[in-house]
């Protein structure tokens, strides 16, 4: 006799650390909106400082997250309901978080049917003694406990294969547009930016202002562009929140005379987004570290040429000087270089940013890397 029961799914984002709704695009929720157009009902485990549930209705299925208490050991989160059997009973699969997180193993160990989704390709969350006592204990164990480790790109996987975790298959990351789709009138502090780039043409960087980010070095370099008089139109635009100090040594770079040329935004809702990306000429992200980078799929799902360092969310997504350009080292004369290919070939940028949201929308929406998982699914 067959069942018509609706199959449930649990996402447990194990990592210790609260998310704004509006100031990122959220992995998870886009991957639980691809499972529920899939007909599956998808609940998602974030952490905070109360206990609350958010429902959102995904057609006829239903996304619930369940922000939950927890408490946070060194780098690590813990959810001791989680270990309550009753609980992971009621859901047909487990999604967890990251094979350092102590959660991860726990719940693989008290469920048949758990998958792993990594993204670090460096020590994210252990100290570095601690890492190498817990991957002696657990690696062995995670690999033969997850039904399959899917991972966020080829670094991620070369990564924790060294460790012992053989089991494993690159499956990308996806972009979740649903919330740009939705977002209908341009807010007051989103056009006081937007009056601020007209007329210009605009680099553009969101995210953090910290040091991983590498902020200075786009800097230097446009600080370089604009002594050719032929750049006297171009601006740069940063947005996102930071380290004090380290945003005050990236300012005083700049002199005097180009201030007037370097907007510093802290926050913009991430849903308006899509009208910044659509004011701006290029993209910039010269990370020295970055698991992936969402607004790199942003602003290439929104056609802006972009221009990346090798890190692991680049390599994945760019073919270079066919979707995007990657500078493999960081140096501000390369980074010149690369920037005012773009500025000289308006063509050529565009072209970039064309097959830029052609990649994004072929290849890498969640529906696509939610197909790729249920390969592996049971």
């Amino acid at each position: 006799m067959s069942s018509n029961k609706v199959k449930k799914i649990l996402y447990v984002r194990c990592a210790p650390y609260i998310l704004n709704f509006d100031s990122y695009n959220l992995q998870e929720v886009g991957l639980g909106s691809a499972f529920c157009r899939r007909n599956y009902d998808f609940d998602l485990i974030y952490y905070s400082k109360k206990d609350k549930n958010q429902e959102i209705d995904i057609g006829n299925r239903k996304l619930t997250i369940l922000w939950r208490k927890g408490f946070k050991l060194l780098r690590t989160g813990i959810y001791p309901f989680l270990l309550n059997m009753e609980f992971l009973k009621q859901y047909d699969i487990i999604i967890v978080s990251e094979y350092g997180q102590f959660m991860s193993y726990l719940i693989a160990k008290r469920h048949s049917n758990v998958y792993l989704y990594n993204g670090p390709y460096y020590n994210l969350f252990k100290i570095p003694f601690v890492e190498l006592i817990y991957d002696k204990l657990y690696c062995k164990k995670i690999n033969s406990k997850m039904k399959k480790i899917f991972c966020k790109t080829q670094m991620a996987k070369e990564f924790i294969e060294k460790k012992g975790l053989t089991n494993t298959i690159v499956t990308g990351v996806g972009l979740d547009v649903a919330k740009f789709a939705a977002e209908k009138s341009v807010l007051p502090e989103t056009q006081y930016l937007m009056d601020k780039m007209k007329g210009k043409r605009n680099l553009l960087y969101v995210g953090s202002i910290i040091p991983r980010k590498n902020i200075e070095l786009i800097v230097k370099a446009f600080v370089e562009l604009k002594k050719d008089t032929q750049n006297c139109d171009l601006q740069l635009t940063l947005i996102g929140k930071g380290d004090f100090t380290y945003t005050q040594k990236c300012k005083e770079i700049i002199p005097e005379n180009l201030k007037k040329d370097v907007i510093w935004c802290t926050f913009i809702k991430n849903a308006q987004l899509k009208y910044i990306y659509k004011s701006s000429y290029a993209f910039l992200l010269p990370s020295v570290q970055e698991i992936f980078g969402m607004v790199l799929l942003e602003a290439m799902y929104f056609g802006l040429p972009v221009i990346s360092s090798h890190s692991a969310g680049a390599g994945t997504v760019i073919q270079n000087n066919r979707n995007g350009l990657i500078v493999e080292q960081f140096s501000v004369s390369e980074w010149k270089e690369a920037i005012q290919k773009l500025l000289e070939d308006e063509e050529f940028a565009r072209n970039l940013g064309n097959e830029a949201q052609k990649t994004i929308k072929k290849d890498f929406m969640w529906d696509n890397i939610a197909d790729k998982m249920m390969k592996y699914m049971d």
